[in-house]
């Protein structure tokens, strides 16, 4: 009976001392640089952490905001909003961590959705604000005033993405985590509390941002492609039995994504436009133009196709073959310039699947016209061209 409380209290310091590990393994257990911090809390999405000290009398916060960043290249912020849940109004703290490995902080009001986090002046008094990396963790550090409006409990909200080109703030992601970081934090009892993502509507430009991307990827990034490989059919023994089968679906898959690729990008022009001030995604957009120009060229080309017997057909076929694919490769690349705007990993790694399986497909149907070549004994069916977009009458 003895060894049995005996091992029941054994039991229960060691619950409480494995529980104390856990807090202060998540938490209290990191050790800053000669500073201190008596709250903090793990925040709920992106791997966060929030450290802070608060003086009651006069309303002043000293925070530390840490997440393991180890990649270069990288932003992340922490923000209160002082006047509403939402981003517009958010007063940030933002740390850049360049590609050379260099940190710099400081802080940026945010009062548009296209925002680059500029440097700027609070609503409310800021006395420092600085940045450390400490082993592979990123640190904002900041001291200010809390708004006077009565409350000890703020919203507030974080979030990282990429950095652009010039080393300036690229968009956050668009789904998952970056779309939770948010909720309430009590600077005098400490409680912290997440809003709940069903409760948070996409603004008109997140929206807008949305299609855009969905609608190109599936223009230049998928049908381009995939109508390229359609053309592909004409090898096969179905060219036979339904001569114009691979002709027709070339071009209307073609034609579909030429349109839709408009569409999209309008609303990336768009996009460019709300921030005409913002010199990022400069890269993107230029890709995005020449891709325009380069595939209505290709259309206007169809309408001026020669016959088969014409002598000008064969640069015809050339100028086909190199505009198309010029489309597709220019296409491709942008496809992933968004998926590195947009820092939504898992969308690129579908993307590529997608592209490896039309690769596969591509593959196939070559090793099957060189094995119907071989044993028929003949070059490419009548008619059509060995580079092969489409060479219809």
């Amino acid at each position: 009976m003895a060894y049995s409380n005996n091992l029941l209290v054994l039991c229960f310091f060691f619950s409480l001392w494995f529980l104390s590990s856990y807090a202060r393994t998540n938490c209290s257990d990191f050790h800053f640089n000669g500073k201190s911090y008596d709250s903090c809390s793990h925040l709920h999405t992106l791997n966060s952490f929030i450290h802070w000290n608060y003086d009651v009398p006069s309303r002043t916060v000293d925070i530390a905001f840490r997440k393991s960043e180890r990649q270069h290249g990288r932003w992340l912020a922490w923000a209160i909003n002082p006047t509403s849940t939402g981003m517009i109004g958010s007063q940030a703290f933002v740390a850049l961590q360049r590609s050379d490995g260099t940190l710099e902080a400081y802080a940026s009001p945010i009062d548009t959705y296209g925002t680059t986090l500029v440097k700027g002046d609070l609503s409310f008094t800021v006395h420092d604000v600085s940045a450390q990396n400490i082993n592979g963790q990123v640190i904002i550090f900041a001291r200010f005033e809390l708004p006077m409006n009565g409350s000890n409990v703020v919203n507030h909200v974080w979030q990282e993405g990429p950095l652009q080109d010039d080393d300036t703030p690229g968009s956050h992601g668009m789904s998952g985590d970056n779309l939770r970081s948010f909720g309430t934090l009590n600077f005098h009892s400490g409680k912290t509390v997440a809003i709940s993502s069903h409760n948070v509507k996409l603004n008109s430009r997140s929206k807008i941002k949305i299609a855009h991307g969905i609608i190109n990827v599936v223009s230049w990034g998928m049908m381009m492609p995939l109508g390229v490989v359609l053309a592909r059919l004409r090898y096969l023994p179905l060219q036979e039995y339904y001569p114009a089968l691979w002709f027709n679906l070339h071009i209307y898959c073609q034609s579909i994504a030429y349109f839709l690729g408009i569409a999209g990008g309008g609303l990336g022009f768009y996009l460019g436009r709300q921030s005409s001030s913002v010199k990022q995604h400069t890269c993107h957009r230029y890709i995005g133009a020449a891709l325009l120009v380069l595939a209505t060229l290709q259309v206007l080309a169809h309408r001026l196709r020669p016959s088969k017997e014409h002598k000008y057909r064969v640069y015809w076929n050339i100028y086909h073959w190199c505009t198309g694919y010029g489309t597709i490769i220019m296409g491709i690349l942008n496809c992933f310039k968004g998926f590195q705007m947009m820092d939504v990993g898992i969308w690129k790694n579908a993307y590529i699947a997608f592209l490896a399986s039309l690769a596969f497909a591509a593959a196939v149907l070559e090793v099957s016209r060189c094995y119907l070549n071989a044993n028929k004994g003949t070059a490419t069916p009548e008619g059509v061209s060995a580079n092969g977009i489409e060479d219809k009458a």
